[in-house]
């Protein structure tokens, strides 16, 4: 009779404690997380060449390159997170001679600041030696939640597909042990922290590596005094007006995905 209650108090002693953790569970709503961005140079590359036109005189210069690119290239990015606010930049890291001299064709070094709460969006990044501002509405991307599961940077996360940008899809994994609604670049809009982000048709995946707890530093003011914002429509607009005459319609929109995402 004795071991019986003792089982049932120790049974009941062990439900009190989950409880009271479940209770008590955290949930950062700041912190900062380190990105590995891969690039599969080699598969971007012949991508890119097969949109050109018919006789462009790079085809033969973009040939030799691929013979001597690696299979990848692995850039650094942080993104810091405070309430509903997001703010993802480019990390300095050293890179091979080849893969510096190609990172302006392989990586637009895009700022992103969003705030999730005021439906806000804004993108910074350098193009031929020039400043381009994109200042709109959170990009849309409709997800579908998946059943499958992933361990990133000791987080438990769930896979979710998506489209965006009209026709680009997308595939995440996220986690809701972190409750803020964003992820790495403009990505967004599900129940917790994306911490792995797939791009197939860009040839790019996005890993955290270390999520950090700290009080990060948020920047929300990312253009130049002398560039004008522009929205994703007069951006796209812009673009063709100035490149459309030499790029074909693929070539410019694997670009405008680039700078948006």
């Amino acid at each position: 009779m004795k071991n019986t209650l003792y089982i049932a108090v120790l049974f009941i002693l062990g439900l009190s404690i989950q409880s009271a953790q479940a209770q008590y569970a955290y949930f950062p709503t700041e912190g900062s997380i380190t990105f590995e961005k891969t690039i599969h140079v080699k598969n971007l590359m012949k991508r890119y060449m097969n949109s050109l036109k018919p006789g462009d005189m790079s085809r033969t210069y973009i040939e030799q390159m691929i013979t001597k690119s690696p299979e990848t290239a692995v850039l650094e990015k942080k993104l810091s997170f405070r309430g509903d606010e997001v703010y993802f930049e480019p990390v300095e890291k050293q890179q091979p001679p080849l893969v510096a001299q190609m990172l302006s064709m392989l990586d637009n070094n895009n700022k992103v600041y969003q705030n999730l709460k005021k439906n806000e969006s804004m993108i910074a990044l350098e193009m031929g030696g020039s400043g381009v501002a994109i200042k709109d509405s959170l990009t849309d991307v409709k997800w579908k939640i998946t059943n499958e599961y992933r361990n990133i940077a000791g987080y438990d996360c769930r896979r979710a597909n998506g489209i965006t940008l009209d026709s680009v899809y997308v595939v995440a994994f996220y986690t809701d042990q972190i409750p803020t609604s964003g992820g790495p670049g403009t990505i967004h809009g599900l129940p917790g922290m994306i911490l792995g982000y797939v791009v197939p048709e860009q040839h790019i995946n996005i890993y955290a590596k270390k999520v950090e707890l700290t009080a990060p530093t948020i920047k929300s003011d990312i253009f130049k005094k002398k560039d004008e914002p522009m929205s994703r429509e007069k951006t796209k607009a812009r673009m063709k007006e100035i490149m459309g005459q030499w790029m074909t319609e693929q070539q410019l929109n694997l670009m405008l995905a680039a700078m948006f995402l």
